[in-house]
């Protein structure tokens, strides 16, 4: 098992988890279990191989099994988030959580395996549909970072929906915040999606002919960052998308729409500009026009059109239109809106064609998994940290209040007598994140509305509003950064970019020019027509909610969404643990672990299992047994 012991805890059993004091001093050891269980948590360490313990035989023994009489296993928490809805608990959620790299991708995956497998659809290919939506996805929403070789740059809430019989009869996938600027840079050791590289290796000669494709190395969007993935087959992974293509039944001319805009995203990074010697101003002129033209082709526009949007700014005044020329910086940002909304759109496409072969309306019953970016500290945190460690604080928060606050008070309101368990509540973070007026994610939208607004007009807002918040750290130096003490500790954000990342939207002349297109498939996937029935039930925003066009502003929005949803479910909890920062197999880092242990809230979830009243019966039930 998992054995701790930590300094100042009484010993306290569970299966293959010992907390215990020994001493002044901390250790972990870890033997042969990868998982274990605290009530309806589930701790799981990643391997960082591949396991033969999620086969269909493992399925059929876990099946109808309660938690903790078998050994702990993910299948077990599915198992049981189904008894629940057999029981005639509506709704239920598992949140998966944990740093990035902790294994919470193929948890969900396992996940999702169990209960297609366990209570697969009567008659029809939507369980298989369901099945083959995540890999799909995940090669087009997944990549390698310096932490994790598959990490998820996007978060997704999937339902599955039950029928009456228990049957699984349908899903639905809810998505948020994807990576838009990895599209077109990514720092040393990292890579773009992988659904690139998986193009390149998995197309047919003629066909990377047609579209005039070269290798990753010989592309401006792909050669950045160099980083190589081992132990991954990036023309096998190739094999597997468009196996999930045919059974999502996309179409044949639907799969080449969305390689051939992939490729024009790859041949527009290829456009590269520097700037002119005929004038005195820095004035963009276009490296490679070929690049250009094969773009323009590619996405069925008029080569000189896209040219001059790329050089020229267009602008309106007293009815007229007015063009001037770009700086170099202005033609880069033009072409890299223009690469991301385009790769954006083609996600977006994808997400809801899965939803609209797999939807089919909501149930009486549904399990919902949610699987989101885990928390980051890389040695440059930028505005997609800041989001994801929000999303992170959230997450948290939920986990805090079912598991301690509402816990205690019910003990409070039954005048069961009780010794309060101390925890860590992050309330104060997520005041100074989100809280109106001034918390930092309003602050930068409202920044972001200025069209003078500068990154460091945006850091001063935070240092007038945050110096005196404990969880706001304000640096010594004059540097353009700040620093947020988040649960799991504390990330330093450089606020270059910021604002441009948080505008992020496609300039009007930009979104005019796409409109231009004379391509049939490109009119399809650029029109991002959702179904009508995803579109009606999909999640509603919340009454107080603003809509506003920043990116934070949304991603605030959806967030809010999604815990709403959250609360009107039952429960459980898997938490990820990354055992080393090498992801290396069989290599187990006491320290690291400890603290991933410590911050996520399990010593104080042992603490009030072992002294409080983790079993609950209603009296009908009670009486039945």
């Amino acid at each position: 098992g998992t054995l701790v012991w930590f300094d100042g805890e009484q010993g306290y059993l569970l299966p293959g988890f010992v907390i215990g004091s020994s001493g002044n001093s901390v250790k972990v050891q870890h033997e042969n279990s990868m998982r274990t269980y605290i009530g309806k948590i589930l701790l799981s360490v990643n391997p960082y191989k591949q396991l033969d313990s999620y086969t269909p035989e493992l399925v059929e023994k876990y099946a109808d099994q309660a938690i903790g009489r078998l050994p702990p296993h993910i299948f077990a928490i599915g198992s049981a988030a189904y008894a629940e809805i057999q029981k005639g608990g509506a709704h239920q959620v598992i949140v998966i959580s944990g740093e990035s790299g902790a294994g919470k991708t193929e948890s969900t995956k396992q996940l999702v395996q169990y209960l297609a497998t366990a209570n697969p659809t009567k008659g029809s290919l939507t369980t298989e549909q369901i099945v083959e939506a995540t890999p799909l996805l995940e090669s087009f929403g997944n990549a390698k970072t310096v932490k994790n070789d598959n990490s998820s740059r996007f978060g997704k809430y999937l339902e599955i929906f039950f029928d009456s019989e228990g049957s699984i009869c349908g899903a639905r996938i809810s998505e948020y915040l994807l990576e838009r600027s990895r599209i077109v840079g990514q720092v040393r050791k990292e890579r773009n999606y992988h659904i690139f590289y998986e193009m390149l290796a998995g197309l047919p000669q003629e066909k990377k002919q047609q579209l005039q494709l070269k290798s990753a190395e010989e592309h401006h969007y792909l050669n950045k960052g160099h980083g190589l993935i081992q132990k991954r087959c990036d023309l096998a992974a190739f094999s597997k998308v468009i196996s999930a293509m045919e059974i999502l039944e996309i179409s044949e001319s639907e799969r080449d729409g969305i390689f051939t805009t992939l490729a024009a995203v790859l041949h527009l990074g290829d456009a590269g500009f520097y700037k002119g010697l005929a004038s005195a101003h820095d004035v963009a002129v276009l490296r490679d026009e070929h690049e250009a033209e094969i773009t323009a082709h590619l996405l069925g526009l008029d080569a000189q059109h896209l040219i001059k949007a790329l050089m020229h700014k267009q602008t309106e005044a007293r009815g007229e239109q007015i063009f001037s020329p770009r700086n170099t910086e202005q033609a880069i940002d033009a072409r890299d809106a223009i690469a991301k909304e385009l790769y954006s759109r083609v996600f977006t496409w994808l997400v809801n064609r899965v939803n609209g072969m797999v939807f089919h309306g909501k149930q009486r019953s549904s399990i919902a998994i949610l699987d989101i970016f885990g928390f980051e500290d890389f040695r440059i945190n930028s505005f997609e940290q800041l989001c994801i460690n929000y999303a992170n604080e959230s997450l948290q928060f939920f986990f805090n209040q079912f598991i301690f606050k509402m816990e205690q008070d019910e003990y409070t309101i039954e005048g069961i007598p009780w010794h309060e368990v101390k925890y860590t509540d992050n309330q104060a973070c997520l005041d100074l994140m989100a809280k109106p007026p001034h918390g930092i994610l309003h602050l930068l939208s409202d920044e972001s509305n200025f069209p003078k607004a500068t990154d460091l007009s945006f850091l001063e807002k935070c240092h007038q509003y945050h110096k005196a918040s404990k969880a706001y750290v304000k640096p010594k130096m004059h540097v353009p950064e700040f620093a947020v003490s988040h649960f799991a500790g504390t990330v330093t954000y450089k606020v270059h970019g910021f604002l441009d990342k948080n505008r992020d939207g496609l300039k009007q002349d930009l979104t005019d020019l796409l409109c231009k297109t004379n391509s049939e498939v490109m009119m399809e996937i650029g029109s991002l027509k959702m179904p009508r029935e995803n579109r009606k039930n999909s999640l509603k925003a919340p009454p107080n909610s603003i809509q506003k066009s920043t990116v934070c502003a949304k991603f605030n929005d959806s967030l809010i969404r999604l815990v709403v949803a959250m609360k009107r479910c039952n429960p459980f909890f898997v938490r990820c643990i990354r055992p080393n920062p090498d992801k290396a197999p069989d290599e187990f880092v006491e320290k690291l672990v400890l603290d991933q242990i410590r911050y996520c809230g399990i010593l104080e979830t042992v603490k009030i299992r072992k002294t409080g009243f983790p079993i609950r019966i209603v009296y009908p039930n009670f009486v039945k047994r």
